[in-house]
C-alpha cells in the first residue's frame, strides 16, 4: 500500500477506536512512526464527531447535557488516549521534584490526585464553554479547535528531544523529527477546517484568530516548561499539550464571540 494512504490510516487506528486494523491489518511500523504528521487529520473525525453530537443532542436537550454527551462521545471515540496523557502529565509535574521522579510517575499506570483534578477541570471547563454557545457555534468551535490543537502539540517533536534515556515510549513508537514537508502536511490539515469556517461564518474570524494565537502561546509555554522539568517530551506530554491547547483555543474563542 502507498505510504500516503497507509500513514493517515495508521493515525486513525492509533488515535481513535475505529477498528481499521481489521480492514488494514498489514500497516507497516514505519507508517506508525509518522502518525503525528497525520494527527490533525484524525482530528477531523474526532472534532466532527463531537460537533455533530452536540448539534444532534441540542435538538431535544438543553445545552449543558448536550455538550456533556458530545464531549463524552468524543472521549469514547478516542478511547481516552489523550485524557490519560493529561492525567499522567499533571501527576508527574505535581508529584515529582526531579526529572527521574517525574518520568517515573508519568509511566505509572495509576492515577493520582493531580491527575483526577486535571481531568475534572478539563472536562467541566470544556463542556461549560461549548454549552455557552449556540449549537452551531459550539460545533464549529470544536471542529476547528480539535485538529489545530493537535497540530500545536505535534510541534514539540520539532523542538524537543524524547525525554526518556532508553528512548522507548509506552506505546513502543519512536517518532522521528518532522521534516518541513511533514510540518506542511500537518498544518494543512489543521488549517482547512478553520479556513472553511471563516468562509462560512465571517463573523467568527476574529474569534478564530484569538483561539489560534492562544493555543500557540500556551503550547510554547508548556514546551519551555517540559524542557526545564524533564529535558524533552514524552507521549503523555503530547496528549496533555493537545488538550490544554484546545482548552485555550475554546476559552479565547468563546470570550471573543460573546
Amino acid at each position: 500500500m502507498n505510504k500516503n494512504i497507509e500513514r493517515p490510516i495508521a493515525a486513525l487506528t492509533m488515535f481513535t477506536k475505529l477498528p481499521l486494523w481489521k480492514i488494514f491489518p498489514n500497516i507497516s511500523a514505519e507508517s506508525y512512526r509518522h502518525v503525528v504528521t497525520w494527527w490533525p487529520f484524525a482530528g477531523w473525525f474526532t472534532g466532527a464527531f463531537c460537533g455533530g453530537l452536540y448539534l444532534l443532542f441540542s435538538l431535544r436537550l438543553p445545552a449543558f447535557p448536550s455538550a456533556l454527551l458530545a464531549v463524552g462521545g468524543r472521549l469514547m471515540l478516542s478511547g481516552g488516549y489523550h485524557e490519560d496523557g493529561l492525567a499522567d502529565f499533571f501527576d508527574g509535574l505535581g508529584g515529582g521534584t526531579t526529572k527521574e521522579k517525574i518520568l517515573t510517575i508519568m509511566k505509572d499506570s495509576h492515577i493520582g490526585t493531580y491527575g483526577v483534578i486535571a481531568l475534572i477541570m478539563f472536562i467541566c471547563t470544556l463542556v461549560s464553554l461549548v454549552s455557552s454557545l449556540q449549537p452551531e457555534m459550539g460545533a464549529l468551535m470544536i471542529i476547528c479547535a480539535d485538529p489545530w490543537s493537535k497540530f500545536c502539540s505535534g510541534r514539540m517533536l520539532s523542538f524537543l528531544e524524547y525525554a526518556r534515556k532508553d528512548g522507548a515510549a509506552k506505546n513502543l513508537a519512536a517518532y522521528p523529527r518532522p521534516s518541513a514537508k511533514d510540518t506542511c502536511i500537518a498544518l494543512c490539515f489543521a488549517a482547512i477546517p478553520i479556513i472553511l469556517t471563516c468562509f462560512y461564518q465571517t463573523q467568527l474570524i476574529l474569534a478564530l484568530i484569538c483561539g489560534i494565537t492562544a493555543s500557540c502561546i500556551v503550547s510554547a509555554f508548556i514546551f519551555i516548561l517540559m524542557k526545564k522539568k524533564i529535558g524533552g517530551y514524552t507521549g503523555d506530554c503530547c496528549g496533555a499539550v493537545y488538550l490544554i491547547a484546545e482548552l485555550a483555543f475554546c476559552l479565547f474563542f468563546t470570550m471573543l464571540h460573546q
